[in-house]
């Protein structure tokens, strides 16, 4: 029913009652897709149009606002703030706002989603996370299921953004991971994600039946281009990326939306989004209402008695790379007033509630023995055509 949701979540259908009488609610399905419905009078209302128009004053400022401010950058690295504007407002274009026929059948999929997507994503709020978070982020290793089952999202609507990390990566396997971490991500004209969006049910739980990941890449004509991409919750390279963004939103810890400068009488004005894009709030996201991910690296625990497993030939000669992962129980202090621990956390005297309490916690990627070589990376060679020349 997401379709329905979000029609009613933009006003559309409260004015389809007002306006032409048609409840929204007692319409057919979704799955028939609903682009256009039939009222009184045989006033037909092409819904599409009418839900995405209630997002376009803000479509409209947020498109401005992205020429003013700069351009993004070609390889969609260093992303800011106030890049978001020119992320959301590229899902869109000036057709998918105009009334349609639906004369040619094989485009009215593409449409709704776009519809769908572009509705949505300006109903949600907008989240950013720095670029240094970026890939650990996406590659975040899959959530056990109490994890899962605490999630709560912090809006109806949730939009993520972050810098460009190829599909590849999330797609990969640990040692692939490895490989690329150590050879450094290059992002080229091959497909990257760019973030995510998601829905929470109306108790915060997060609503598995909608999810969307933000991608991008470069069409026929070399041009970048990005949508919203459906994709589904599961222990896949997709759904695994749209769980750790859902972590991320319930439990890491995010800055409210900066303050911006007095609008003035002619907020959407040239000179007054000139003002706001050099401003430290604007630069900040505040025109975008951006909440900016607040990473504070957790606690370093006391170094674990490693021994060698039963069976093993020795200690270890060669490192790896863990993945960045959520812990559930991390012990963390409890401090006093003036932000002083206000006992032990792990010695002797620790006492749970009263010295520490226990949390989750996001640990970013690791060398694991960083004082040992990484094992060498598998050749692989080009099998020879028997029938090329020069043989």
């Amino acid at each position: 029913m997401l379709w329905k949701r979000v029609v009613t979540e933009c006003g559309e259908a409260q004015r389809l009652a007002d306006e032409h009488d048609i409840d929204w609610e007692l319409l057919p399905h979704e799955s028939k897709l609903i682009l256009a419905v039939s009222g009184p009078g045989n006033v037909v209302v092409d819904v599409t149009a009418a839900a995405l128009a209630t997002q376009r004053e803000q479509w409209e400022s947020e498109r401005r606002f992205a020429r003013i401010h700069r351009r993004l950058p070609s390889d969609l690295s260093g992303l800011v703030p106030a890049d978001v504007g020119a992320l959301r407002s590229g899902l869109l274009d000036e057709q998918d706002f105009r009334i349609n026929t639906y004369a040619v059948q094989q485009h009215l999929p593409v449409r709704w989603l776009r519809a769908l997507t572009g509705t949505a994503a300006y109903l949600a709020a907008a989240h950013m996370v720095p670029a240094p978070l970026a890939l650990d982020v996406v590659t975040t290793a899959p959530l056990d299921e109490p994890t899962r089952d605490a999630l709560r999202l912090p809006a109806p609507w949730s939009l993520i953004t972050h810098d460009a990390v190829p599909l590849r990566a999330a797609q990969a396997d640990d040692d692939e991971l490895a490989a690329l971490v150590e050879a450094g991500v290059c992002v080229g004209p091959e497909p990257v994600i760019l973030g995510g969006l998601l829905a929470s049910q109306a108790d915060g739980r997060l609503d598995t039946t909608s999810g969307f990941l933000l991608i991008s890449c470069l069409d026929a004509a070399g041009k970048r281009c990005q949508v919203l991409q459906p994709t589904a919750y599961g222990d896949h390279a997709g759904g695994r990326v749209l769980y750790g963004y859902a972590a991320q939103l319930a439990f890491a810890r995010w800055t409210p939306p900066p303050v911006l400068p007095d609008l003035g009488t002619h907020p959407t004005s040239r000179s007054t989004l000139g003002r706001i894009a050099t401003s430290e709030g604007g630069r900040a996201g505040g025109f975008h209402g951006v909440r900016l991910l607040d990473f504070t690296p957790p606690p370093e625990e006391p170094p674990e008695q490693r021994t060698a497993p039963a069976g093993s030939r020795g200690p270890l000669t060669l490192g790896t790379w863990r993945r960045a992962h959520w812990k559930p129980g991390v012990r963390i202090g409890i401090r006093d007033s003036a932000g002083r621990l206000v006992g032990p956390v792990y010695k002797d005297g620790a006492v749970e509630g009263i010295t520490f309490s226990r949390e989750r916690r996001f640990f970013l990627r690791a060398r694991v023995r960083p004082d040992l070589p990484l094992a060498p990376t598998t050749p692989v060679y080009r099998i020879p055509n028997p029938g090329a020349s020069g043989r």
